[in-house]
Formats: C-alpha cells, sequence, structure tokens
C-alpha cells in the first residue's frame, strides 16, 4: 500500500480540483451540521419539558396537599437513595433522550379504560390544574396529562389509565421517564437526512409528583421539537449567502491557483523538456511566474539551460582542439617510429627521431594533463576569501611585487595559487623578471615587465588551445584553466594593452 502511495503523484490540476472542490463542501458539511444539530433541538426540548414538568409537579403537589383530609397519602413510597434525590435542594438531570442511539417509539398510545377511580383529593384539584394547564400551554405549546398515583389522568371525563406506558410507569415509581414517539399525525418515516424528521416526531417526559415520600402521581408532559424548516425560514438568507460566499471563495481560489501555480509549472515543464532535447537557444523567459519561488525556479532553469548551452559548446570546441592538438603529434610520433624501423639508419638521425618522440609524447601528456585540470577546476566549490600574499607562486628568476601585503581576496587559497602560478608562468615565458599585483578592493592587476602580446592576439587570449609559443611546447590551456576557475566566482579575466608588458584585470563582482 505504502508503496503504491509513493508512486501515486497527482498533477497539479487535480490539486487545484481537489481544494476548489473541499471549497464546494463547504455548505454540505453546514447542512449535515445542521442535520446533527435536530439532536440539539431534541435535548432542548427535552430540557425545556423537565422544567415544565418540574413546575407543574409543584403545583400539583402544592394543590394536593392543600386539601388534607385524614385519608392516608396514596401512592409509591420512595426508598431511602430516591428520598434523598428528591428531597435535595436542587436537582440536576443528564439527558436521557439521543436521537443516534434511541429508537424512536410509536405512537404515544392513548389511555386505556380503567375500573379504577380518582380519589376525592384528585377530583378536587383536578379543574385548577387543568386551568393551570390552558393558561400555561398558550406559551409553552405543550401537551400535559395530569395523573395520579394510579396512572389514571386527571381531566378525562371517564376513567383513563396510562399506567402501561412505558415512561409513565417509571415515574410512577419515583424516576423520570423519557421517550421518542412518532406523532399521530406522521404518515412517513423520515430518513436521518430528511430536513423534516425533526417534525415527524415528538418529545415525551413522565415526571413524578412526590409529597410525603410518596409518588402520588405523574405529569405527562409533550412537545414537537423546532423544526429545521423554521430555522432555515430565519436563516435562510444568511445560508445562501454562505453558499454564495463559498462558491465565490472557490472561483477565486480556483483562478489563483491556476495563474500563480498551473500555468507557471506547466511553461517550467515545457522550458525543461527543451532543456532536455537540446534545444537551448529556444528558452525564454515567462511572462508571468506567478509566485517569487517558482519565479527563483524559472530563472534557475535558464541558468541551467546556459549553462548546458554553454558547456555543451566548450565540449565541441575542447573536443575538436584536442583532437587537432593531439593529431599533430601522433603523426610525428608515427612518422618517427616507422623511420626507426630502418635498421640503416645512422645513430645521430635515430638518437633525433627518438627525441622527437619523447618531445610530442611529453606535449601530449602536458596536455592531457591541463585538460583534466581544466575539468577539476569547473567541479571544485569556491572556498573562502583568503590572503592575497599566501596565493603567490615561487617562480625562479620572476621578482613578484604586491602594493597591499594585508590585501584579501574573494577567493581560496589553493583556487588563488593555481590561478597566480598560470599568470605568472606565462610571464616568465614572455621574459618577464617582476610581476606586480594591486588590489584595489574589486579588482586585481596582475602586470609584468615582460614582452607582452601583440594588439591583434589581445582578443585571442583565453581562447583554449590559442598559444603564441606552440613551436615551443605551449598549450594554449593555461588561461582557459584560469578562466575556468574564475566562472566558479563570477569573475573575469580581462586582458588590457601595456606599455612594455603583459597586463591582466581580474574583476570580482561586487560583494
Amino acid at each position: 500500500m505504502s508503496t503504491v502511495l509513493r508512486k501515486w503523484r497527482p498533477s497539479m490540476a487535480l490539486v487545484v480540483l481537489v481544494l476548489c472542490a473541499s471549497l464546494l463542501a463547504v455548505p454540505v458539511l453546514a447542512l449535515l451540521a445542521l442535520q446533527i444539530g435536530t439532536n440539539w433541538f431534541v435535548r432542548e426540548t427535552e430540557s425545556s419539558l423537565l422544567k415544565q414538568a418540574a413546575l407543574y409537579a409543584a403545583a400539583y403537589a402544592e394543590a394536593f396537599e392543600a386539601e388534607g383530609g385524614d385519608d392516608p397519602i396514596p401512592g409509591y413510597y420512595l426508598p431511602p437513595d430516591k428520598r434523598v434525590f428528591w428531597s435535595a435542594r436542587t436537582r440536576t438531570f443528564q439527558s436521557f433522550l439521543n436521537l443516534r442511539s434511541n429508537e424512536i417509539e410509536p405512537v404515544r398510545p392513548d389511555g386505556v379504560a380503567s375500573q379504577a377511580r380518582l380519589g376525592p383529593r384528585y377530583e378536587a384539584i383536578a379543574g385548577a390544574l387543568g386551568a393551570l394547564e390552558e393558561r400555561a400551554g398558550r406559551t409553552t405549546l405543550s401537551s400535559v396529562v395530569f395523573l395520579d398515583f394510579q396512572g389514571l389522568d386527571l381531566l378525562a371525563a371517564t376513567p383513563m389509565s396510562f399506567a402501561g406506558v412505558p415512561e409513565v410507569e417509571k415515574a410512577l415509581r419515583g424516576e423520570v421517564g423519557a421517550a421518542l414517539r412518532w406523532r399521530s399525525d406522521a404518515d412517513a418515516r423520515w430518513s436521518f437526512l430528511s430536513l423534516s424528521r425533526g417534525a415527524g416526531f415528538r418529545v415525551l417526559v413522565a415526571y413524578p409528583v412526590i409529597s410525603a415520600n410518596r409518588v402520588i402521581g405523574a405529569i405527562y408532559i409533550s412537545r414537537t421539537p423546532p423544526q429545521l424548516e423554521s430555522y432555515f425560514s430565519q436563516e435562510g438568507l444568511a445560508f445562501l449567502a454562505l453558499v454564495g460566499v463559498t462558491l465565490l471563495g472557490a472561483l477565486v481560489m480556483g483562478t489563483f491557483l491556476v495563474r500563480v501555480l498551473l500555468r507557471p509549472l506547466q511553461a517550467l515543464r515545457d522550458q525543461s523538456r527543451l532543456v532536455a532535447r537540446g534545444a537551448h537557444d529556444d528558452l525564454a523567459p515567462l511572462d508571468h511566474y506567478g509566485m517569487r519561488e517558482i519565479a527563483e525556479l524559472g530563472e534557475a532553469v535558464m541558468t541551467m539551460a546556459a549553462s548546458l548551452s554553454r558547456r555543451g559548446k566548450e565540449i565541441g570546441i575542447y573536443t575538436n582542439h584536442v583532437t587537432h592538438e593531439l593529431k599533430s603529434p601522433v603523426t610525428t610520433i608515427v612518422g618517427a617510429a616507422e623511420l626507426l624501423e630502418d635498421d640503416d639508419l645512422p645513430e645521430d638521425v635515430r638518437q633525433k627521431l627518438i627525441a622527437t618522440i619523447k618531445g610530442q609524447g611529453e606535449r601530449m601528456g602536458k596536455l592531457l594533463d591541463q585538460l583534466r585540470e581544466i575539468t577539476r577546476a569547473r567541479q571544485y566549490l569556491p572556498g573562502k576569501p583568503g590572503l592575497l600574499r599566501e596565493m603567490l607562486p615561487e617562480i625562479p628568476g620572476l621578482e613578484i611585487v604586491l602594493s597591499d601585503g594585508q590585501a584579501v581576496l574573494p577567493l581560496s587559497v589553493t583556487h588563488g595559487q593555481t590561478i597566480l602560478a598560470h599568470l605568472a608562468q606565462n610571464a616568465r615565458h614572455h621574459g618577464a623578471e617582476r610581476m606586480k599585483l594591486d588590489w584595489n578592493g574589486t579588482v586585481l592587476r596582475v602586470s609584468d615587465n615582460g614582452t607582452g602580446f601583440a594588439d591583434v592576439d589581445l582578443s585571442r587570449l583565453g581562447e583554449p588551445f590559442f598559444t603564441t609559443r606552440r613551436e615551443l611546447g605551449g598549450t594554449g590551456l593555461g588561461l582557459a584553466i584560469v578562466m575556468a576557475i574564475l566562472e566558479l566566482y563570477g569573475a573575469r579575466l580581462v586582458p588590457l594593452r601595456g606599455d612594455g608588458g603583459a597586463v591582466f584585470d581580474i574583476a570580482f563582482p561586487p560583494s
């Protein structure tokens, strides 16, 4: 599974689509939250009914006790734990109902005809309780049934018992009973996702009436929870505004992501493919990079393409020049070897041919060594700045003079030694006896008192394999090595016209 996930790489278009879809899911999630809110409506209704039932029970008990009489108080006698609970100064109830876990019971049954009769005290208080329910019900909108200790309805024209209803049965035993029951006019069973589900059932609470530690009756109260339709009728404009803002946000974010991420990345992908095919000259900066990081990536791609193009051209140049440079000594060596096969050659001619082979071989070895030095110079990373005086080479017959003994160059000591060694060797080969180094903070000027260079050769200095000392064994790679190292530091080697010797400026970028 993990291997599959590592191989799965979603496209940017898919990422944009997922983000926009996530935004569009906000109204759906809000709708689901409202559906879950139905359960909150149920619990709020249950809490309200418990409070109303407690008030009705207090009025019921007070009216019952006010009637007095010599007859003993009827009803279930509370055990000790229940007596402690109902006699406490304050009572709290945990929610009994949960729409997600409680099964919705059938419609509340009507009262069952009974042979039992109400006691005189119950008959005496029934009218007052009925008037109380009528007046309070106009506000509470709750349906209330007053029951005696037998479960008989105090206000029924004929004796009707609710004692067989489970929640009433619990109340007559000193506990609070609660249930969710379908409404009598509910013709269908709504699914959980239906917006009308809250209107399809009623919350019912059976609350015991306690007097002298006996359950003298019960309050059987019910009400339909608030409907989600009513909520939407009140908050419909806000909900539509939420949907509109979400759609607008999804559109804006989608447009933003396409412009600042998708299109620039697709353009960079196409440019990278051009680089892979070698079409470096077809690259051009993008009109729009979107983000700063993508712009930096685009600049890196352009820089990489330019570097690859330059390296490719250099490799082609080096290949052609190496082939040309090696062809001459190889031809000389082959010719000398063929002549050496003649047994009648005089000894002095034989020795001359052997010296020719040796010299050409040494030239080839030197050429290959300097080619490797160029390759290594390009591979090494720039180093930390070093003191100029620590970079000075020791060349017999050449005096090197510093204008500032404490000068620090933005070159590593190793690279500085290589650069100055090649420049010093060139100066000595051109007859110089003195070389001067002047540093002004950004440019190092190297001048000598040798023969210098002709003006016509100035523009070609630094070209690989160009040399004015070919007949003396020069390879034309010394300055090429110097320039390859300076490229690592963003510096340039600039040959200048001198009044009697060679002059070079090594210009470093501003720090």
